[in-house]
């Protein structure tokens, strides 16, 4: 995946060479994985909310890095 226009907010430059070789579905693996964890439960509609509550902080913070 190239990064292109919008680079990440979080990931440390030094890093995101390494994200970049990954496809978007092996990142979307690696999303659900983590959220599945976090949520500390083992229901899928809790990763889902897990997931929703980081998507609108992630996305906050790029629309504020976009301006």
């Amino acid at each position: 995946m190239h990064l292109k226009n919008k680079p990440p907010v979080f990931v440390p430059i030094c890093y995101r060479g390494e994200m970049e070789k990954l496809s978007k579905a092996a990142l979307m693996d690696m999303v659900w994985d983590y959220a599945f964890q976090m949520s500390g439960a083992n229901l899928v509609d809790d990763a889902m909310e897990e997931f929703r509550k980081r998507r609108e902080i992630v996305m906050a913070h790029r629309d504020q890095s976009s301006r």
